[in-house]
């Protein structure tokens, strides 16, 4: 794996980069730093939270 693979394989940056490539597509040009930001944050959280699911026993008890 080369650092590149690293770098996309964590979840903050996969998400950051997802979201930038998103906006520009969208906006058709360099993308808006806020809505990017915004969006990086939902897909992070989104990615998060599927992660923390998976790793969850189904059958816990608190």
């Amino acid at each position: 794996m080369t650092e590149l693979d690293d770098l996309f394989d964590d979840i903050f940056h996969g998400a950051a980069f997802a979201a930038f490539v998103e906006e520009a597509r969208l906006a058709g040009s360099f993308p808006c730093p806020t809505k990017t930001r915004q969006r990086a944050y939902r897909y992070y959280e989104q990615a998060l939270a599927e992660k923390n699911a998976n790793k969850a026993p189904r059958d816990a008890k608190l």
